[in-house]
């Protein structure tokens, strides 16, 4: 097998790990070890103390100060190194208090991450970290990759596979860094890679060559050597209809492992007010695997 350049080889190693040690974040912990023990990574556990902290703990365990929080922290904290230990990984702990993502950004520079991995439970509007608006903001204003893996990606075993990638495919010539992840990944875990354009509407047959299947080659030799074993395991599907709709739907039906796909950097609160749901965020919320979302 000949390897893709090893200038477009994608290797984290730093990973976060954002928690708030909900059953949503916990869901995390395969596919961070998972990364970190294929690319020989380090694990940061990172989990923020808000000042409205009594919202981010489940009820029976909501602490009355801020002595409590900490300590609440602390032991769960424990918890989570103990079992990425038991794995054979580096972990860190990070906890910090203040404006989630305000911390949060802190962290990732001061340990120069380039992977973040957080849970999410899938619903619209939760202030916390979980997707709404503090996960947004994270894959929004993230300077590396995220990875957020929702309810439905959820794995119960302690190894997680990437057998199948899934990449929208917007433009071409597509100058987006979700590109060069999707290729990297699908050779690095030896699995197919299916490219999707989505159109509003069914093209006529007669387009199909200019507007499908040229673009695609362009594609292919544009992110991958003529040379590779990846370009016999990748492949071109058509979608129509809403993007989010359609990728989800494929991913479903084709079982697929993960998603890669480019976000553009968009302030949340301004995205909160547009009328049409933003494709990214929905992909993120009804995805039945995890979602790598690349700014």
């Amino acid at each position: 097998m000949i390897p893709l350049e090893p200038q477009n080889r994608v290797a984290p190693k730093k990973i976060m790990l954002a928690t708030d040690f909900s059953p949503a974040s916990e869901a995390t912990l395969p596919y961070a070890l998972t990364i970190a023990h294929h690319y020989g990574a380090e694990i940061f556990i990172a989990y923020v103390i808000p000042p409205e902290f009594a919202d981010v703990i489940a009820p029976e365990g909501t602490p009355t100060t801020r002595q409590e929080a900490r300590r609440f922290a602390q032991q769960n904290m424990g918890r989570v190194l103990s079992a990425g230990h038991q794995e054979g990984v580096s972990c860190q702990p990070l906890i910090g208090e203040g404006a989630i993502w305000d911390v949060l950004q802190g962290m990732i520079r001061q340990n120069a991450i380039d992977l973040i991995v957080l849970g999410t439970h899938g619903r619209r509007g939760l202030r916390k970290l979980v997707l709404g608006s503090v996960a947004e903001e994270v894959f929004r204003m993230a300077p590396c990759p995220v990875l957020t893996v929702g309810p439905k990606a959820a794995k119960t075993q302690s190894t997680v596979h990437l057998n199948h990638i899934l990449y929208p495919l917007e433009f071409v010539p597509d100058t987006s860094e979700a590109a060069a992840y999707a290729a990297s990944l699908a050779e690095e875990y030896h699995g197919t890679l299916t490219c999707m354009k989505v159109f509003e509407e069914k093209i006529p047959s007669s387009y199909v060559e200019a507007l499908v299947e040229e673009p695609f080659r362009h594609w292919l030799d544009d992110h991958i050597p003529m040379e590779s074993d990846l370009r016999r395991r990748t492949s071109f599907e058509r979608g129509f209809g809403p993007t989010a709709e359609a990728v989800v739907n494929f991913a479903c039906d084709r079982g697929v492992d993960l998603i890669v796909m480019g976000v553009r950097r968009l302030d949340p609160v301004m995205a909160a007010h547009v009328q049409k749901p933003d494709t990214a965020y929905e992909v993120v919320r009804t995805a039945p695997c995890p979602v790598l979302t690349v700014r």
